[in-house]
């Protein structure tokens, strides 16, 4: 009887880390929101981090949550670091910026789960306004982190839907640009 026990926890063990080497490494997620304004009114709500805090749903989580912004507006190494019970510790980083096109930062969570991934904004002016693009992709562990990622879309999906500056708590009519 023990012997059939340990043949198949053994059986389980190797499904489970052959299903994982089978399962995608990387993750990315991405949501677009037509919002209408023009680019040169909508970008600059999104390059200065400090506005953030008046549309991003994860500070809305939190807002006890301490933060602290490092570098100049708009510019590439510009920062935004937090800390807080429900949101963890985390630092997101601006690594590249096309002015009203696009915008690439490094994300990186340190706590309650270290993790890195990018946050990338994406502007198309229309007729109409302006297709914003917000998508977060990156690296998932193996075996376990594999597995959260099936689970990627549904977690973070709504959490982008919400942060689209325009159903959030915020509308960006009512925003101030700084």
């Amino acid at each position: 009887m023990l012997k059939a026990v340990v043949a198949v926890v053994l059986v389980l063990t190797a499904l489970f880390f052959i299903t994982a080497a089978l399962l995608p490494a990387r993750f990315a997620v991405a949501r677009t929101v037509m919002i209408n304004r023009p680019v040169e009114a909508v970008y600059p709500m999104i390059v200065n981090l400090s506005n953030w805090s008046q549309w991003d749903p994860f500070t809305e989580q939190d807002p006890a949550a301490k933060s602290s912004f490092r570098g100049g507006t708009g510019t590439v190494g510009a920062s935004w670091s937090w800390d807080g019970e429900i949101i963890g510790t985390g630092r997101l980083t601006v690594e590249e910026i096309v002015p009203n096109v696009s915008i690439r930062s490094n994300l990186e969570f340190m706590a309650p789960q270290p993790m890195t991934a990018k946050d990338i904004w994406r502007f198309e002016e229309t007729d109409n306004g302006t297709n914003v693009t917000r998508a977060n992709e990156g690296d998932l562990d193996y075996p376990v982190g594999r597995f959260v990622g099936l689970f990627m879309d549904d977690m973070l999906g709504p959490l982008l839907e919400k942060g689209n500056l325009d159903s959030s708590k915020a509308k960006l009519a009512d925003m101030q640009v700084t």
